[in-house]
């Protein structure tokens, strides 16, 4: 099965990432030493994204505390998501206009992440079920929650 180079800072970019050029990391056999190389290739990609922004810092003062205000979230229901260092982190919102959500889900990657640990042991050795539960790199605090 092809691999799908896929990233929400690519998909649909938020904040400034559609100013950086960086390469969504893909491997093509899906094993555990892909998913340790696909790490690696994180790590440079992310170097370069923070080289990248580090040039664009403009002159002058920085500013050391914001403004404190509280958000609004307007009436009805809402999706965000952002990529995140273990996958796609999202956020489900109903409000009722009222300073406080009516409520929200938060899409941990990780839980998502667990799902895929079935199928890969499958026909492998117990002691292979270690290596990949650590190359799933799984919270476990996010997926007990």
């Amino acid at each position: 099965m092809p691999s799908v180079p896929y990233d929400v800072r690519r998909a649909e970019p938020y904040s400034i990432y559609d100013r950086f050029e960086f390469d969504v990391c893909v491997r093509q056999n899906g094993d555990i030493y892909d998913r340790l190389m696909i790490r690696f290739d994180e790590i440079r990609q992310s170097i370069r994204i923070v080289q990248q922004a580090v040039k664009q810092l403009p002159e002058g003062a920085v500013m050391a505390t914001k403004p404190a205000y509280q958000v609004r979230v307007p009436a009805g229901e809402a999706y965000g998501r952002v990529e995140g260092p273990k996958g796609e982190l999202g956020f489900y919102i109903v409000s009722t206009g009222k300073p406080t959500p009516w409520r929200y889900h938060v899409r941990a990657p990780s839980f998502i992440n667990l799902t895929a640990f079935g199928p890969i042991c499958t026909g492998l050795k117990v002691a292979d079920v270690v290596a990949v539960l650590g190359s799933i790199d799984i919270v476990l605090g996010e997926v007990d929650r």
